[in-house]
């Protein structure tokens, strides 16, 4: 009787998808639709390893990763291994999130890792996107070894050959796409869909009130949204917008359109802006329509498939793989050819966007129309974009390759063949060795600048946090201190500030450059005072010139006998600021040493009530008669709602000879400092929520005082305070280039953390 060999269980075919990108990423919708592919290739039987580091679109798509790694710095340069259901993604934990910066020593680490998965895991069928120089590695090795490799492409950007060298499938998301790379490159795409999971896209439940944008960045048309948006606010303000953010700041978008439209604008009263999210659930539920005004190549339009699946009708540009996505259940606009050129930001005339205005407007208003759209939308997304159909795709585009049975071939034999000294690789487990030396660096850079006495003239601002400011920060400045250092501009660029300056002695060499500036507004030969005339004292040095008397030259250091004299005296007028109408408030005042800094406090009383800051210029080696001294503004300030809070820009003199000083620095002799004052104990406790996130702004981003900003942010928001800590990076759990989550709803803190902030009664509550 002849043996039965026993049948041998057939294995699964292995994929193995290897990048440095991380897939946990909720800004990138090429990480969410590769991760939802894999997804159900597990679900199908594939046997699927995922390889990728700490490499981020944008910090705000981190929050799947923070809930498993809060302290991913602990990590640096290990890997470590995050859990999404069935799948592990294998990660690299690098320096900075951000690929630009990823270190050849992380490269070769992760390219270490990766050669060792070839060798161990044995796939079928290699998977990746990407390329820079690494990555064309990537599809090197696996060929060598006799490995198929295929390549996910979802953009215009792969106009060069050399990439797809050893490239044996290129899938895409669209036929369009497709399409335009037969023709500009000469390469063949295989369109698959798009990939979206229900759970976490498809709402319940419609209650199709609003006017729905995403990702607002120049490239997905942010510049024809805003212009849209504010359009709809002055003829049609009923209609509600949601603008959720991914990658890109919708406050910083808004206000660089709204100016080159005219008028400035921090905010439209009918825009709701919603923060990055990892579930999509919410805005889908509110939108009745999705605007998609693209204006660089799309190849899909990830949107516009979650889009059709929750039935809602949109708005679109027509390009690239976007009509292919709504088919009929929206509208494509051509906007004119200037649109479509970097850096997307032309602007359309009324005529030009009258036809989108009026396809909006008619969506809210004619039911029947709105409803024949959702009808379709509904049809597209079942016929089209749902995941089973997407799914077969996929699996009969992998078919060829996994058939292959790569994973079963010796190896070697394929790499003699191809090594020109004919030898193999060796499959061994990299050793993974943490590399300080550029944290160092760029600690020691900070380090620098933090413990120079004098402040530097920029701004302590991160793209990281969103601060959320009501109207402008109004700042007083009676010497033009803030133009003359070089901070007025870049304060005037972020949106949050106007800014009143006065330059009583003529120093700001170009004024015209502020005519009919909104932002910042500069009086010459005025000054803030009692509201009385006075004389001005023009001296030989114009930073000596001022309405208080020089001194006579034996009261005088050397140095200033020359540039105290007089040359002559002016009449000038000066300004008392309880005179000043059509300020919305005072929220800052900045004072000099050469004014009468008693008058204008006596004589602004009314505003200063409700004044955040006050900052004083104190002369510790007068040359004026009558110049304020410390003991004074103190005195002043304990009787009207002020503390002393620090010395700022302190002023040094070096008595070694000039050049001598240019080579070895000393100044040891303290000339003057800035005096800053805070609204008191008392005041501070009865701040609103919007006063006090103005001054935690104010002394962030203005003065590095990262320390009190945080306190007045924690007494409005645990989750804000936290936040912000992340994203100057203040936070011992979270690596130093690391950003701050947008979605506050995954952030956790632990007791250790807690502790080390040493406000364990007020921030524990974070850890429930």
């Amino acid at each position: 009787m002849a043996k039965t060999t026993p049948a041998t269980p057939k294995r699964k075919p292995r994929l193995l998808w290897a990048n440095p990108f991380c897939l946990l990423d909720t800004s990138s919708g090429a990480s969410m639709t590769v991760r939802q592919m894999l997804l159900q290739l597990v679900a199908n039987g594939y046997d699927v390893k995922v390889l990728g580091a700490t490499v981020f679109d944008n910090p705000k798509g981190m929050a799947l990763l923070k809930e498993q790694f809060a302290d991913l710095d602990s990590h640096l340069h290990q890997l470590i291994d995050a859990e999404d259901g069935p799948l592990t993604h294998q990660m690299l934990v690098s320096y900075s999130y951000n690929r630009n910066h990823f270190t050849t020593h992380e490269e070769g680490l992760w390219y270490s890792q990766y050669v060792y998965l070839l060798d161990s895991f044995k796939p079928d069928v290699v998977w990746f996107y990407g390329g820079q120089t690494v990555d064309m590695l990537i599809a090197d090795e696996a060929r060598d070894r006799g490995i198929p490799v295929a390549f996910y492409l979802a953009n215009g950007n792969y106009k060069s050959p050399r990439w797809c060298r050893d490239i044996d499938l290129i899938v895409t998301d669209s036929q369009a796409t497709a399409d335009m790379y037969r023709k500009e490159v000469g390469f063949t795409s295989t369109p698959v869909g798009k990939f979206i999971a229900s759970d976490r896209f498809v709402a319940d439940e419609h209650e199709r009130r609003r006017l729905l944008f995403v990702n607002p960045s120049w490239q997905k048309g942010a510049s024809v949204f805003v212009q849209l948006a504010e359009k709809l606010e002055r003829e049609r303000p009923d209609i509600e917008l949601e603008v959720v953010e991914a990658r890109a700041d919708w406050s910083a978008v808004l206000r660089e359109t709204t100016r080159r439209m005219g008028q400035q604008r921090n905010s439209l009263n009918n825009v709701t802006v919603t923060a990055n999210t990892n579930d999509m659930r919410g805005p889908y539920s509110r939108a009745r329509v999705l605007a998609a005004p693209s204006l660089w190549w799309e190849s899909s339009g990830r949107v516009l498939a979650e889009a059709m699946l929750n039935g809602i009708p949109a708005l679109i540009s027509n390009r690239g793989g976007m009509p292919e996505m709504v088919d009929e259940a929206g509208i494509a606009f051509d906007f004119p050819e200037q649109c479509y050129e970097e850096p997307y930001q032309h602007l359309l005339s009324e005529q030009e966007l009258q036809p989108l205005f009026n396809a909006a407007v008619a969506f809210f208003d004619d039911e029947a129309l709105y409803q024949k759209y959702v009808a379709q939308a509904f049809s597209v997304g079942e016929e089209k974009h749902h995941i089973d159909r997407a799914t077969d795709r996929l699996l009969s585009t992998l078919a060829p390759l996994v058939r292959e049975r790569a994973g079963n071939k010796e190896f070697s034999a394929s790499q003699k063949k191809r090594h020109r000294q004919r030898l193999p690789g060796r499959a061994t487990k990299p050793e993974m060795k943490v590399d300080r030396t550029l944290e160092q660096l760029i600690s020691g850079k900070t380090k620098d600048v933090l413990g120079s006495d004098t402040q530097t003239t920029r701004l302590h601002l991160t793209e990281d946090f969103i601060w959320q400011l009501k109207g402008k920060i109004i700042v007083l400045d009676n010497r033009a201190s803030l133009i003359k250092r070089g901070l007025a501009d870049p304060m005037a660029a972020t949106g949050a500030f106007g800014i009143v300056a006065f330059d009583p002695a003529s120093e700001i060499k170009a004024p015209k450059q502020y005519e009919g500036s909104d932002t910042i507004q500069l009086f010459q030969h005025a000054l803030l005072g009692d509201g009385q005339p006075a004389t001005l004292h023009a001296c030989v040095a114009p930073e000596m010139t001022s309405t208080l008397t020089p001194l006579p030259a034996d009261k005088l250091a050397e140095r200033h006998h020359l540039g105290g004299q007089e040359i002559a005296d002016l009449p000038i007028n000066t300004v008392a600021v309880d005179s000043i109408t059509g300020l919305e408030s005072l929220d800052w005042l900045i004072l000099d040493e050469l004014s009468d800094a008693m008058a204008v406090l006596e004589n602004g009383k009314q505003y200063l009530e409700k004044t955040l800051l006050l900052q004083a210029r104190v002369p510790f080696q007068l040359t004026h008669e009558k110049q304020p001294s410390l003991a004074e503004l103190q005195h002043w300030a304990s009787r009207n709602g002020f503390r002393f809070y620090r010395f700022h820009n302190i002023s040094h003199y070096s008595h070694l000879p000039e050049k001598l000083n240019e080579r070895s620095p000393c100044a040891s002799e303290q000339e003057s400092a800035d005096v800053l004052f805070l609204p008191s104990y008392e005041r501070m406790a009865k701040l609103g929520d919007e006063q006090k996130r103005k001054l935690a702004f104010i002394l962030s981003a203005c003065f590095g005082a990262h320390d009190m900003a945080f306190e007045l942010m924690a007494d409005i928001s645990h989750d804000k305070a936290l936040e912000f800590l992340e994203a100057y990076r203040l936070l011992p759990s979270v690596k130093q280039t690391d950003g701050s989550d947008e979605n506050r709803s995954s952030t956790r803190m632990d007791a250790s953390q807690a502790a080390f902030l040493g406000r364990d009664d007020n921030l524990l509550a974070l850890i429930d």
